[in-house]
This record gives C-alpha cells, sequence and structure tokens, in this order.
C-alpha cells in the first residue's frame, strides 16, 4: 500500500491556492494528535492492540484586527491525497488526482498579535467525517464556517478513515469500519474542554464549553445523531444526509437536530421517519436539490474537480451532483449558522424561513417549532 501511494508523487500537479474563507474573521489552523490513555481503541486490529488516538484539525477564529500573515498549508498532505484518490478512482471513476496539488490559506498566528494575550471566546462546532473519507476533506468547509467566528474541529474516526497521517510518520488505514463514531467524539470533549486547551495556544482564543455543536455527513450524520442522545454537552446537531443508528432511533432526544437530504435520500437512507416521530426539540428537515449522497463534503468546490476535462462533465454529476460547489459551500455555511443561531440566539425565525437559504434548498418537515 505504502509503495503505491509514494510511487505517484512525483506525477502531482503544481499546487493551486484555494481561495480564502468568506467571513470577517481571519482564521488560524492548529493540527494536533492526542491519545485517549484511558481507553483502548476497540476498532484497532486485534492482534495491534492499542489507546485511542484522535487527529484533529482546530480552525480557530482571530480578532478581526489581527496583524496575518499568511501560511500555506497543503489542502491535504502528499501520502493522504494519494490514498483519498486512489479511493476515488476506485469508487467513483474520477481521476485519482482530486484532492492533489492543492493548498489553503492561514493566518500566522505567530504574527497575529504583538500586544499582550487577552481571551477571545468562541462556540465549538465538531464535524464528523463519513466512511473510509478523512477529517482533512471537510477542512474548507470548517475554515469557512470558522471565519464567522466559531472555533471548529474537524476529527479523524482512527481505522474508519481512508488514512490517518500521525506525527512521527505513523499512518493508520481504514481497518474496522462503523457506523458510528462516538467514542472518539466523547475523548475529544474531554481533552479539550472545558475551554482554553493546548489545541489554541498562542491564538488568544478560548472554547465556550456549553455552546457546543455537533455537524456530520454520512456515517459522520450517525455519528451526530448517536452523539447528541449520548452526551449532555452537545446541545444540537446537523446530519448530511447520514443514517440512523442505535438508541436515538427509537428513544429521540430533546435536542435540536436538522436532517439535510439529497432528493434520493429515502431510496438509500433508513430511520430518517423513526428518528423524526420521536424528536422532542425544535426540529427541521430539508431537501437541496441538485445534490447527491457524495455532494456534502469539499469535493464539489475544489479546484481540482473543476478543472476535470469536460469528459468528466457527466460522472462528476453523477458522483458530486449538478449544484454548483461554490453555492452548495455557502448553502451549507448558512444552515450551520442558521442552526447556530436558533440553538445558542433562540432566533426561531432561522429554520421558520428555510427556503430563503438559497435556490433548491426547501423544508420538507418541521415540528416543535411555532413559526409567526
Amino acid at each position: 500500500m505504502l509503495f503505491l501511494l509514494f510511487s505517484t508523487f512525483a506525477s502531482m500537479p503544481a499546487a493551486v491556492v484555494i481561495p480564502g474563507p468568506p467571513g470577517p474573521y481571519p482564521v488560524a489552523l492548529r493540527v494536533e494528535a492526542f491519545e485517549d490513555a484511558a481507553r483502548w481503541d476497540r476498532h484497532a486490529p486485534q492482534d495491534q492492540p492499542e489507546k485511542r488516538k484522535v487527529m484533529v484539525s482546530v480552525h480557530v477564529p482571530l480578532e478581526k484586527e489581527a496583524n496575518c500573515s499568511v501560511e500555506i498549508v497543503p489542502y491535504v498532505p502528499p501520502t493522504t491525497a494519494v490514498a483519498l484518490g486512489q479511493g476515488a478512482a476506485t469508487l467513483f471513476g474520477l481521476p485519482d488526482t482530486v484532492f492533489s496539488g492543492m493548498e489553503l490559506e492561514f493566518c500566522a498566528v505567530d504574527t497575529a498579535y504583538g500586544g499582550p494575550e487577552k481571551s477571545e471566546k468562541y462556540p465549538l462546532v465538531l464535524f464528523s467525517h463519513g466512511r473510509a473519507s478523512s477529517r482533512l476533506a471537510n477542512g474548507v468547509l470548517a475554515r469557512s464556517l470558522a471565519s464567522y467566528g466559531y472555533i471548529v474541529v474537524t476529527l479523524d474516526h482512527t481505522y474508519d478513515a481512508a488514512i490517518v497521517e500521525f506525527p512521527g510518520g505513523s499512518i493508520r488505514f481504514a481497518e474496522n469500519a462503523t457506523d458510528n463514531n462516538s467514542a472518539y467524539v466523547e475523548s475529544l470533549l474531554e481533552a479539550s474542554l472545558p475551554g482554553s486547551t493546548p489545541l489554541l495556544a498562542g491564538t488568544h482564543a478560548s472554547i465556550i464549553p456549553e455552546k457546543l455543536l455537533i455537524a456530520g455527513h454520512s456515517f459522520g450524520g450517525a455519528t451526530v445523531a448517536s452523539s447528541l442522545y449520548a452526551d449532555d454537552r452537545i446541545l444540537a446537531g446537523l446530519n448530511f444526509d447520514g443514517l440512523m443508528v442505535g438508541p436515538v432511533q427509537t428513544e429521540g432526544t430533546d435536542k435540536p437536530l436538522v436532517l439535510v437530504s439529497t432528493p434520493t435520500t429515502f431510496d438509500y437512507i433508513s430511520g430518517w421517519d423513526e428518528i423524526w416521530a420521536n424528536l422532542r426539540g425544535p426540529s427541521l428537515m430539508l431537501i437541496v436539490n441538485g445534490t447527491t449522497h457524495m455532494s456534502f463534503f469539499d469535493a464539489p468546490q475544489l479546484p481540482a474537480a473543476k478543472a476535470l476535462p469536460t469528459e468528466y462533465s457527466d460522472l462528476i454529476k453523477q458522483v458530486l451532483g449538478t449544484i454548483d460547489g461554490d453555492l452548495l459551500a455557502k448553502f451549507e455555511i448558512e444552515l450551520l449558522r442558521r442552526t447556530l443561531d436558533l440553538v445558542l440566539e433562540g432566533k426561531r425565525e432561522a429554520f421558520c424561513d428555510i427556503e430563503s437559504v438559497g435556490p433548491g434548498v426547501g423544508q420538507l418537515k418541521v415540528k416543535n417549532l411555532t413559526c409567526s
């Protein structure tokens, strides 16, 4: 496997910088690995047991007046780019370069501040990836949301992610995929809450621990619902086209939950009708037309995907949807912000006028919410 990965590096295209985030806050990046010494990872190979390890990317909003110099980082490291590209080629017939040769701009924390440190507090949003994907495949979305004043953490589900590169060069590939990765969320929260942690060193930022939302795509959406049910620290969840598993289906939750569907979600995902009947908090089920199951991560807006030859046009529409990738990204950010507005600010109108998010966004169901 490693030979196949490294043998393709020489053919990677020149790097393209993905345009900066849309919001008013500059964004810094922190990447961290930590070990939950209290728990064994039940997904590790039986002959290689290890404690639960979690790799995270922390997207941190900085003060608007921060004097930033630009830090350029790879969109994904080369080994991860190749692994994800090989998956895209094998599963969907796309070129194996769709995750390669791209970079992101961040604010370099070391140059952002010159005065005494003061702490700005921000809500926390966690993002859970789909099966055999990567936290890094949501990096553009996470950076965009952070630029509106939220600390956004993407986390890898070790042994469920396609590949996880740890500091020091160790790598974990997908071994035992699971439909519920709430255990990794639990470990992350115990390491990062309350408030200021080593994850945020030098950023002048700290977490407001009582303001916490989780979002996820596909099997990451299953993790959203399970974590919402199991963890009192999480206030609300947003599930992008993910199934439902575990006791939350039948027992429901009092917390707000948003379910985002494609036009064909109910052809391949079960559990939504069952959990809907058991939701007791403000809840919304909506549709984004022009999407497919694979629309709800960074791929539709990546320059490498947009630059594919015209011979791939029909395949791109089949795999990633017909909706414009940049427009979809705006919709996703707006849906996340509206969910946060409802939960943190009590702005119920955020759900009542969901069609105003943009063309193609429609309300399917709403409950436990009075709209004037």
